[in-house]
């Protein structure tokens, strides 16, 4: 009895459709426009990283050997590339939900949609997780920071 609801619930889902009206498009190009904005911002920025990742690690090598000092430079240039390389998976998926999402207004294309959704969905995943990883450290380095100034205030007792 439940096999055949669940085949009839089936059934009714595959025959619902989902209807864009032209206000929705609108929208939804709106959107990718601003999206795709971003994106061509994002790179940009991270070209800028990158160049001032390897100025840094030149300058910081420079420096260190001139100074006779701890190579912080490169270890500064290779953080920034970490960073950079750690931009590139949102930019894709942005610009995954942009082209996707423009495709599938203009062309009528249900698959070009739903390619931008999953584009937007990993985008908006990555950023949930990567925001509560920062979190925490944020958290951590706070509670850090606090014990350590006890620590320092019961040493000058």
């Amino acid at each position: 009895m439940s096999e055949e609801f669940l085949n009839q619930n089936e059934t009714v889902q595959c025959e619902t459709k989902l209807i864009v009206t032209e206000s929705m498009k609108a929208d939804l190009l709106c959107a990718a426009k601003w999206a795709k904005f971003l994106c061509i911002l994002g790179c940009v920025g991270v070209a800028l990283l990158v160049i001032v990742a390897f100025l840094m690690m030149f300058v910081g090598a420079v420096a260190s050997k001139l100074l006779d000092g701890m190579p912080l430079g490169p270890v500064m240039g290779i953080t920034y590339l970490l960073i950079a390389a750690l931009y590139i998976y949102p930019l894709i998926k942005g610009f995954q939900f942009a082209n996707g999402t423009k495709a599938a207004c203009l062309q009528n294309d249900q698959f070009q949609l739903a390619r931008a959704a999953a584009g937007l969905k990993d985008l908006l995943k990555f950023t949930g997780i990567l925001t509560i990883i920062v979190v925490s450290i944020y958290v951590v380095a706070l509670i850090f920071i606090m014990l350590f100034a006890a620590l320092g205030i019961a040493a000058m007792s």
